[in-house]
C-alpha cells in the first residue's frame, strides 16, 4: 500500500514539474493536479510581487468579496499564525494550521472568525519560493470533518514549492512587454472599508487593463486592496508612516508602480474617525523594474552585488578591489550575467536595466 502511494506521489510531482517547465501563466491545472495528491475542499492561489509579497493581479481565490477582505485584513492587521510573509523567511516554506496550533486551530484567529464559520477545519499555507525569492502562495482548506494535513502531504507540498516557483517565474519572462500607454498616472482614494472614495479616470484606465481577479465579485484587484492594507497597518505602527509600494502587470504585459499612501490633509477622517488611503499607479520606471528583473533572471547575491557597482560606471579594478576579488574572478561573474541578462557589454547591460523601453523585454 505505502509503495502504491510513493510511486502516485513521484508521478504526480513529475507530473507538476513537467507542466511548470514551459513556464506557470496560470493556477487552474495546478490546482487539479495538487488535489489529487493533496486534497481540499478550497483554495486560493497568488503570484506575488518578490520584492513587497503583494498579491499580483489575476489571482485565483475561491471565496467572496467579505471573506477576501477579511483574508487580506488577516494577514496585515491581526496577530496570527502560518503568515505568508512568516512562511517566505522560513527553511521550510509550508505549514498547516494545525501543525503550526499543535492540534488546536481555534488559537488562531482566522480559523475562530473566519474558516470556522465556513465550515472548514485545517489549512495549508505555502510561498513558492527558488533562489530565496518568493513568486507566489497557496492557502488550501479542508472540510470540518476532514483529517488535517499529514506530514506526508505537507512534505509533497514542499517538493513542488522550487518548481512551481520558477515556472511562474518564467511565465514573467516569456510575457512581452506591451506598447508604452500615454496615460497619466491615476488616483484612487479608498475608505477604510476599501470602498472607492474619489476616483480619476486615468486610475479607472489602469485598473481595466488588469487581468481580473478570480475572487467572487471583489469590488477591485487584491493587489490594490492589499497595498491600502498595508499603507493602514504601517500607520497604525508608526503614524505618519503609512506608506506600501509595490509592482502589477497589465494584461498586456506592462509594468505599472503601485504606491499606496495614507492621506493626513485636513478633511481626510470623518466624523466616525475612519481614514483614508490615496493610491496611485502609473506606468514602473527603471528604477522600479531594474531589481525584478534581476531577479527574473536569477542572478545570485553576489552577481547582484557586482551588476549595482557596474551601473555605477566604477571601473573592473575598482569593483575588483572593493569587492576583494581577482580580475580574472570579475571577468568570470560579469561574463555569467551578460549571458543570464542576454548582453554582451556593459553598455548593453546599462540600457536594459537603465531603460525603461527596453526593461522586462
Amino acid at each position: 500500500m505505502e509503495a502504491g502511494q510513493q510511486q502516485r506521489r513521484r508521478a504526480a510531482r513529475d507530473s507538476i514539474i513537467r507542466l511548470c517547465g514551459p513556464g506557470l501563466p496560470g493556477f487552474v491545472e495546478l490546482s487539479g493536479r495538487l488535489r489529487g495528491i493533496v486534497p481540499f475542499r478550497t483554495g486560493g492561489w497568488l503570484r506575488l510581487d518578490p520584492a513587497t509579497l503583494l498579491p499580483m493581479p489575476g489571482l485565483l481565490l475561491q471565496a467572496d468579496h467579505d471573506r477576501a477582505r477579511k483574508l487580506i485584513h488577516n494577514e496585515y492587521f491581526e496577530p496570527d499564525f502560518v503568515k505568508f510573509r512568516d512562511l517566505a523567511r522560513r527553511s521550510v516554506p509550508v505549514q498547516s494550521l494545525w501543525q503550526a496550533t499543535g492540534g488546536q486551530p481555534q488559537a488562531s484567529t482566522r480559523h475562530r472568525t473566519i474558516l470556522a464559520g465556513l465550515g472548514y477545519g485545517d489549512e495549508l499555507r505555502v510561498v513558492f519560493r527558488c533562489g530565496g525569492t518568493v513568486w507566489g502562495a497557496a492557502c488550501l482548506s479542508r472540510a470540518a470533518g476532514d483529517p488535517p494535513f499529514s506530514r506526508a502531504e505537507i512534505a509533497f507540498v514542499a517538493q513542488v514549492c522550487e518548481p512551481v516557483a520558477r515556472g511562474l517565474r518564467l511565465s514573467h519572462l516569456l510575457a512581452g512587454d506591451g506598447p508604452a500607454d500615454p496615460a497619466p498616472p491615476g488616483v484612487l482614494v479608498l475608505g477604510d472599508d476599501d470602498s472607492v472614495i474619489a476616483e480619476t479616470g486615468a486610475a479607472r484606465h489602469w485598473i481595466a487593463q488588469l487581468p481580473a481577479d478570480q475572487a467572487g465579485g471583489l469590488q477591485l484587484p487584491a493587489a490594490i486592496i492589499s497595498a491600502a492594507s498595508q499603507a493602514r497597518a504601517a500607520d497604525l505602527a508608526r503614524p505618519g508612516c503609512g506608506v506600501a509600494s509595490g509592482r502589477v502587470r497589465t494584461a498586456t504585459g506592462r509594468w505599472l508602480r503601485l504606491h499606496a499612501e495614507r492621506m493626513t490633509t485636513t478633511g481626510a477622517r470623518d466624523e466616525d474617525g475612519a481614514g483614508q488611503t490615496a493610491v496611485i499607479l502609473e506606468p514602473a520606471g527603471p528604477a522600479e523594474l531594474s531589481p525584478l528583473l534581476l531577479d527574473l533572471h536569477g542572478l545570485t547575491e553576489r552577481e547582484r552585488e557586482i551588476t549595482r557597482l557596474l551601473l555605477r560606471g566604477l571601473p573592473t579594478a575598482e569593483i575588483a578591489g572593493t569587492l576583494f576579488i581577482s580580475r580574472h574572478t570579475l571577468s568570470d561573474h560579469m561574463k555569467a550575467i551578460f549571458a543570464k541578462l542576454g548582453v554582451s557589454s556593459r553598455p548593453e547591460l546599462t540600457a536594459l536595466l537603465l531603460d525603461s523601453s527596453l526593461a522586462i523585454q
